[in-house]
């Protein structure tokens, strides 16, 4: 659970984290008796803090790192994991026969699928949940748990995109899934650390900075808040640490949680309590569906059949997108935590760079303590050099000590995630485009996933019990585009073919196997080297495995992902285990194909364990 775009969205955007390129500091907040502390992105850096082994967090997590096999979306362990390890889920079989007679099947395990998969038996669906791995494995347990109607699109511009009604059913949609996470944990007794608090934006530099009035865009925000009579604070010169003064807004009622705590409970409860309506499978990936018109079919990779009145793709980003995905963008983006005293102020705050640094406490094995999150850095998937992989943590351990002198230096967890990112701020939800009756999907998180996926919670079941709901065409992934994203699309598209150019020169600082460090990898050959671009991985030992670097999915050339060790398409996002080349992460629904003798061995062991 758990989200930066520069130059695909024309707003602001937040993810787990963000960031951009300007540089400065700005220190702790304070409101009257409440300290809060501001972010801001720093790229000028004098000395770099230390970071846990291989950027991996391992102080508190040497017993319960993800593993070498990759049974998550990535191999660094998000902070969830110090006080909520992957014992304590919920395990479910894998698929072993065909099964019919099911209102909904819903694909991918995270909170879209988990609370959708809860809503729908409340309203007396049964439910079948699926998923490729163990349950919560993607990108929902790499979120750093923020709960937020104050989105990231503003709400000015999202009333120029939407309409005064249209921003403020934004507003609304939002502010119900916060409150209702809050709503189900109380009810089903999940202990969450649920807890609502302030949202505060303020300006990326100070008011004494030569920049402050260009980028001072609060004033106009907080015009849409008290046109759409959204509840807000709005100080024209609020008090900054030491070195800021300028405006500070804040919108009330927002929230937080610990979210594989929550959603482990709801797995717990639907298991428990609702048998009688509720299936789960995990291992078992979707490899293809058809939409029947009365109903419709999967076959799984082990190849089963499932047989449902609907289906739900929850994955992130959908099998067979069709025109969707020509709308989105697609990120990497990164967390570090980092221990605290428990005085630390419990806030949200967030500064309006584009993208931009925020920071967020959750709890510490050591009730004395808390973990400090900074998020940011994001950049496109796919289109970062090896040597820059590092740098994002140790940027973001550098803002958060310089702002934070109490914290320890170095990060006990440090983790990334993947953001899908709309081209007009919301989220695709409810029937899929083109003709596909029965088939629903959730795609573009938009850096504010958790409360799109529980929109999606409400969205979903409505539709298919034929419950009328004014949210229904906002979300609508069939919806018209508005003249000011057109642009942003055929920016976005022109991006996403330049990343064909990897064909011709994929990886032009690395010549020969022997130039690729131990542990690492790198993509060899293309029009340049005279031949198809094959994704090389040198273990430990220094033995090398070879796989095609084509992306089975558009046949975008991947890159090496130095930080979670995996291969990541440029193009659409897909990304692969860079051990054994299976696919982790979608839209592709099949892993990069072995090349020799030893990747094909991986391949086969992986497969069999």
């Amino acid at each position: 659970m758990y989200t930066a775009r520069p130059g695909f969205r024309p707003l602001l955007h937040r993810s787990i984290h963000s960031s951009k390129s300007q540089a400065r500091l700005i220190p702790l907040l304070r409101f009257g008796q409440q300290q809060q502390h501001h972010y801001y992105r720093n790229k000028q850096h004098s000395g770099s803090p230390k970071l846990p082994t291989n950027h991996r967090a391992l102080s508190t997590m040497t017993s319960t790192s993800i593993n070498s096999t990759q049974d998550s979306s990535g191999h660094t362990a998000p902070v969830w994991l110090s006080t909520e390890p992957f014992s304590h889920r919920p395990h479910f079989p894998q698929l072993s026969q065909n099964l019919t007679n099911i209102d909904l099947l819903i694909v991918g395990a995270g909170i879209a699928g988990i609370q959708t998969a809860y809503e729908a038996v409340q309203a007396g669906l049964k439910v079948c949940l699926i998923d490729a791995r163990e349950a919560l494995s993607g990108e929902t347990g790499r979120t750093s748990g923020h709960l937020a109607s104050f989105l990231d699109d503003r709400f000015y511009e999202l009333i120029k995109t939407y309409g005064k009604e249209g921003a403020r059913t934004a507003y609304d949609s939002h502010q119900w899934a916060l409150e209702r996470v809050g709503e189900v944990a109380r009810k089903e007794g999940i202990e969450c650390e649920y807890r609502t608090l302030d949202g505060v934006l303020i300006v990326s530099v100070p008011d004494t900075d030569p920049e402050y009035v260009t980028k001072n865009d609060l004033p106009q925000e907080a015009k849409a808040l008290e046109t759409l009579g959204i509840p807000y604070r709005f100080q024209e010169k609020g008090k900054v640490g030491e070195l800021y003064t300028g405006a500070v807004l804040t919108m009330m009622g927002q929230a937080t949680f610990h979210p594989t705590k929550y959603l482990h409970g709801l797995l717990k409860v639907l298991k428990e309590k609702h048998s009688d309506q509720f299936q789960a499978y995990t291992n078992t990936r979707m490899r293809s569906y058809h939409d029947h018109g009365t109903h419709t079919t999967i076959e799984t990779e082990g190849g089963h059949t499932i047989t449902a009145s609907s289906l739900l793709q929850a994955t992130n980003v959908p099998l067979h997108m069709g025109s969707i995905i020509l709308k989105e963008g697609f990120y990497r983006t990164y967390c570090i935590a980092q221990s605290a005293p428990n005085t630390i102020p419990d806030i949200l705050l967030y500064d309006n760079a584009d993208p931009y640094i925020y920071t967020r406490k959750t709890t510490h094995p050591d009730p004395t303590k808390c973990y400090l999150i900074t998020g940011g850095e994001d950049h496109k998937v796919g289109q970062e050099s090896a040597s820059n992989y590092p740098t994002h943590f140790q940027h973001l351990a550098k803002w958060a000590k310089s702002n934070f002198p109490d914290v320890d230096e170095t990060p006990d967890f440090a983790w990334s995630g993947q953001i899908v990112e709309p081209n007009d701020g919301l989220a695709f939800i409810g029937r899929n485009t083109g003709t596909e009756k029965n088939v629903f999907v959730v795609t573009g998180d938009s850096g504010n996933g958790l409360t799109h996926g529980v929109i999606a919670s409400r969205i979903i079941p409505d539709l298919i019990t034929n419950t009328k709901n004014p949210w229904i065409e906002l979300y609508s992934p069939a919806r018209k585009p508005k003249p000011r994203t057109i642009t942003e699309d055929v920016k976005e598209n022109v991006k996403q073919n330049m990343a064909y150019k990897r064909w011709i020169n994929p990886d032009p600082q690395v010549h020969d196997i022997e130039d690729i460090p131990r542990g690492c990898g790198a993509v060899l050959g293309g029009v340049v080297g005279l031949g198809k671009p094959v994704a090389v991985y040198r273990g430990e030992d220094g033995e090398a495995r070879r796989f095609s670097a084509v992306c089975p999915h558009m046949a975008g050339v991947v890159a090496w992902n130095k930080v979670e060790g995996t291969w990541d398409c440029p193009v659409h996002g897909s990304r692969f285990d860079g051990k054994t080349g299976k696919c982790v992460m979608g839209p592709s629904n099949r892993g990069l194909a072995p090349e020799d003798e030893m990747a094909k061995q991986a391949v086969k062991a992986e497969t069999s364990g």
